[in-house]
């Protein structure tokens, strides 16, 4: 079901995909969901990241996003905590390993986890 007013406001798309991402978090948490198999390296290759933020002894990827809604996620990184990140099966990290921002490139990504 498409979100009736998230195609006019960059806010409410970010915030319902924010919501999104939260209850899949929550759902692998308690075992619904499938967990990235590798995703203790995804997560330390996280830790090592020049965009990680740390706030209230949890770690994110850019600024929070409650903190900073509007971004550029090559930039400034999605604002969701990076264990969570690291367990979802279909993210990717939005930097190559030159820390620049990660592409697609004939079907293949080129971020720091698909790379590794």
């Amino acid at each position: 079901m498409a979100c009736i007013t998230c195609d006019r406001s960059p806010v409410w798309r970010e915030l319902s995909r924010a919501a999104a991402k939260s209850a899949g978090a929550r759902l692998r948490r308690l075992g619904i969901l499938p967990l990235k198999i590798d995703w203790p390296a995804r997560a330390s290759i996280c830790e090592r990241c020049p965009l990680r933020v740390i706030q209230g002894r949890v770690s994110y990827c850019g600024r929070p996003l409650l903190d900073q809604i509007r971004r550029s996620s090559s930039l400034d990184g999605c604002g969701c905590p990076t264990l969570d990140k690291a367990k979802d099966p279909h993210e990717h990290c939005p930097l190559d390993r030159s820390n620049r921002p990660a592409r697609r490139i004939d079907g293949r990504c080129s971020c720091k986890w698909c790379d590794s």
